[in-house]
């Protein structure tokens, strides 16, 4: 084996060896920083909720305490508590209620919560809204118990069927305080589902929140929990964030903060593997960088043996080239910055040539032959005129021609090129979209002419809207090639962008021969079929998806919208084929 061979794969070894260890290390350090800011996330996301749920339960104990506090209140309670009903007392019994009733229709009470309901053994329930049963027994309620056996203590219970209102398809969460003194009855404030959910919302969608008494009862959740999980924890006091087994083998990471006021464990969590992404991503970064190492290792290794066996090969050279007749042709051998050993190599073979070249002597003369340019002689024989005269043809021709139009169409064409074939930019915005399908229907105008006419407008709130570039192009172009294939009309086209409180839409309209049910059928179809197979195989479906049609224009739009993508395909009553597609709108999807 050669001296460099032997060099190269003692330096290949060093260098993988040296890329493995800091590739390790890279990844262990970057998965752990990973871990890091998740349960950092997760443990800010505790206190977070713990402190918004104290917030809301203080505001719901508020409101009853200052109903409680107000004297015209209290006095009303206190009349309906300890009169009896008769056709004598009837009235002040009708005053007293409507006193209740108007002190729970303030504004602020309004505003703020869903119900407020007062109830006793002397009255029906009184609240604050009409749609209240009365033919409901407040013993009945299953809070009653637990409020019986607390009467000094707010009393609460989790979301719910609002059970006092005609439509018990409404949840609810409630409080409740039993009323001081002899049958003065029980407040119970209630707040609306949607209003929990507003107030105890997460920043983070992936995770998952659970709140749960100290009995096991789950009073809060914002999506669907494993109740085994979350009741697991319950006792620990305040739960570091870290990594918890859940049932059937399932891997949280979890934070969670016991309230002692309140009696309740707050808990956030989310599936671990829903970081393997993010840890897919850090191997893939890993293994870029270890590439780049070796790749580096490679290089470095090819130029540093090659220059410490440069010398060696060089003198190896010298040596099997030297001979009589070309000693005294030959270049000095210089060993430049290399170590004395070499230099004295060179010093040695210098002085045997400097003898040899002595000896023969210095009677061969040097003789260099110049070889005769012929560039020079070739490009004499090039007639200039014939030059000047091709140009004056062509610029004569486009005079003649008065060719202005070309230019424009030059201009126009050269940049939906550069549009099109920028593969640096994957989505564009609708703004920019429209602006370079206006360049397409002006070339195609130079073609049909008259007979094509076409209107764009677009409103400005969803001009900065991203989606794929091309896609309103395609479906554009799709209406002109399909639709007045067997049609002689004028082409009338409008595409219009405009949005409503949640969506933006794009409509494309034309007026030609519409879709046939056929082609209907098999859009529809060929869109759900698509829609599954992105779901269960993202790569091979991209694969599969060729051309630029319709479901082409489907797939790379469902791809970036997800299931807030909007696409219909419709023919018009009057004739023609409409085209709409949308999504949510990007300022209220980040709300």
């Amino acid at each position: 084996m050669k001296f460099q061979s032997k060099m190269q794969i003692v330096y290949i070894i060093l260098g993988i060896l040296a890329a493995t260890v800091s590739g390790f290390i890279y990844y262990s350090i970057s998965v752990d920083k990973l871990y890091g800011r998740e349960m950092q996330n997760l443990t800010i996301s505790a206190a977070q909720l713990n402190q918004q749920y104290d917030e809301m339960i203080k505001s719901m104990e508020d409101i009853s305490y200052y109903l409680l506090s107000d004297a015209d209140m209290l006095s009303a309670i206190t009349s309906i508590s300890t009169m009896v009903r008769s056709e004598n007392t009837e009235n002040y019994f009708q005053d007293a209620e409507k006193e209740i009733i108007s002190r729970q229709n303030s504004d602020y009470i309004r505003k703020r919560f869903y119900r407020v309901i007062f109830c006793n053994d002397n009255c029906e329930p009184i609240g604050n809204s009409q749609d209240i049963r009365k033919d409901i027994n407040y013993k009945e309620m299953p809070w009653y118990e637990k409020a019986e056996k607390n009467p000094n203590t707010y009393t609460t219970i989790g979301l719910h069927w609002d059970l006092w209102g005609q439509n018990d398809k409404i949840q609810v969460f409630s409080v409740i305080k039993q009323i001081q003194g002899k049958n003065m009855g029980y407040i119970e404030v209630q707040q609306s589902a949607d209003k929990v959910h507003e107030k105890l919302r997460m920043a983070d969608k992936d995770l998952k929140v659970c709140l749960v008494n100290e009995e096991g009862e789950l009073l809060y959740w914002n999506t669907q929990v494993d109740m085994g999980f979350c009741r697991s924890l319950l006792g620990r006091g305040k739960i570091p964030a870290g990594r918890y087994a859940g049932e059937e083998g399932t891997d949280y990471l979890a934070a969670g903060v016991y309230n002692e006021e309140a009696g309740t464990m707050v808990l956030v969590y989310k599936d671990s593997s829903l970081i393997q992404g993010d840890m897919v991503h850090i191997m893939y970064m890993t293994i870029f960088l270890v590439g780049c190492m070796l790749l580096f290792s490679l290089l470095y290794v090819a130029v540093s043996t090659s220059h410490l066996t440069k010398s060696i090969i060089q003198l190896q050279n010298v040596l099997a080239n030297t001979n009589l007749e070309t000693l005294d042709q030959m270049e000095p051998l210089e060993f430049r910055n290399e170590n004395d050993e070499f230099q004295r190599i060179g010093q040695v073979y210098e002085e045997m040539r400097s003898r040899l070249s002595k000896s023969i002597g210095r009677e061969r003369q040097l003789l260099t032959l110049q070889l005769q340019a012929q560039f020079d002689m070739l490009q004499a024989q090039v007639n200039p005129h014939f030059i000047y005269n091709a140009l004056n043809v062509i610029s004569s021709r486009g005079i003649l021609d008065d060719d202005e139009v070309i230019c424009e169409m030059c201009d126009e064409l050269a940049g939906l090129l550069r549009y099109s074939t920028d593969t640096k930019e994957k989505y564009a915005s609708i703004k920019t979209e429209l602006t370079y399908l206006e360049l397409y229907f002006s070339l195609l105008k130079y073609r049909y002419e008259h007979k094509l006419e076409y209107t764009i407008d677009l409103d400005k709130a969803i001009e900065e809207e991203r989606v794929p570039k091309l896609v309103i192009q395609q479906l554009a172009e799709n209406s002109i090639n399909h639709g007045y294939a067997n049609s002689s009309k004028v082409m009338k086209l409008s595409v219009l962008g405009y949005k409503d409180e949640k969506n933006w839409y794009i409509r494309i309209r034309d007026n030609g021969e519409g879709f046939s049910s056929e082609v209907l059928v098999q859009l529809t179809d060929g869109m759900k079929k698509l829609k599954q197979d992105l779901l269960d195989n993202r790569q091979n479906v991209e694969m599969k998806i060729g051309g630029m049609g319709i479901l082409n224009t489907f797939a790379r739009l469902y791809l970036l919208k997800g299931e807030n993508l909007i696409f219909d395909i419709h023919n018009r009553t009057e004739g023609g084929a409409e085209i709409i597609i949308g999504s949510v709108i990007q300022e209220e999807r980040n709300v």
